[in-house]
């Protein structure tokens, strides 16, 4: 089998490859992250995240590179992004069978597969206080002129980390949340991610969006997260986590079901599947 991950688009695709394209390698078959749009006669699936999808060669297989946060990203229903996908792909993979029903709209056949970035993050054992503040790249839901980072330093060490297209960070996703015992966000992905991975988590709401979320996995999963709106909403959430780690741990446990499958064991089912395709 010979797998080629387009990842043109965005360097940071890699991150949801990674995992997949070492589990490929270990079972003998041929696995290529591709930065071009070369074409590969012999090759037998395109694995393609989000707005890059542009077969390669063999069948095409659309991904999502990230849990999809609505409002934050509608453009996954606009008509243009749905042709897309429908034009150069075969099948679509998804990380539950809540997302699988979410993706119906776009009339292809779907496997559930989990999300196989996360396969190493879950069940870490850590120790000391470390914040993680990820907010979204939008700047009409971003946190970040809200959010008072040396102020949380009194609370222990803090990581910042910008969305990867428009930030030069000092470390990885997967390592800051190795090391997080709590997640700051707003309309990032990150958030959901540290909920699966039973993180405490907090969620910055915005102003245009705080009390009008509208029926969605993402948005229903914030049930999940301590919601705030100011600098002294979120300290306080902080010093409730600190003080009771436990706090919406029910909540994180039910959600982290619900928007992930197959937890710690995603790659591996991903590869089943494609084998099964073959």
């Amino acid at each position: 089998m010979k797998v080629i991950f387009n990842c043109k688009h965005y360097d940071f695709h890699r991150d949801y490859c990674l995992n997949i394209h070492n589990e490929l390698l270990k079972r003998g078959y041929e696995s290529i992250i591709s930065t071009n749009e070369e074409w590969y006669e012999d090759a037998d699936f395109t694995i393609q995240p989000d707005e890059a999808c542009k077969r390669q060669g063999g069948l095409g297989i659309w991904i999502n590179h990230a849990f999809p946060f609505i409002p934050h990203n509608k453009f996954y229903l606009e008509e243009d992004f749905i042709k897309d996908i429908t034009n150069h792909s075969d099948y679509i993979f998804t990380f539950s069978e809540a997302w699988a029903e979410w993706h119906k709209h776009y009339n292809l056949p779907i496997e559930v597969v989990g999300m196989p970035k996360l396969d190493n993050l879950f069940n870490i054992k850590k120790e000391n206080t470390v914040i993680l503040y990820a907010p979204t790249w939008n700047k009409d839901l971003t946190s970040l002129d809200k959010v008072n980072i040396e102020k949380l330093k009194q609370y222990g060490e803090v990581i910042f980390r910008g969305h990867p297209a428009f930030h030069n960070n000092e470390c990885t996703l997967d390592e800051a949340l190795a090391k997080s015992t709590i997640v700051i966000s707003d309309y990032s992905s990150v958030g959901l991610e540290s909920i699966v991975l039973d993180i405490p988590t907090i969620m910055f709401e915005s102003d245009k969006w705080k009390g009008k979320r509208y029926e969605h996995i993402s948005n229903n999963a914030m049930d999940a997260a301590a919601c705030v709106t100011t600098q002294e909403e979120l300290e306080k959430a902080i010093q409730k986590y600190i003080n009771n780690p436990t706090y919406l741990q029910k909540e994180r446990e039910t959600y982290s079901r619900i928007l992930c499958e197959y937890q710690g064991n995603s790659s591996k089912v991903f590869i089943d599947k494609l084998e099964k395709l073959l």
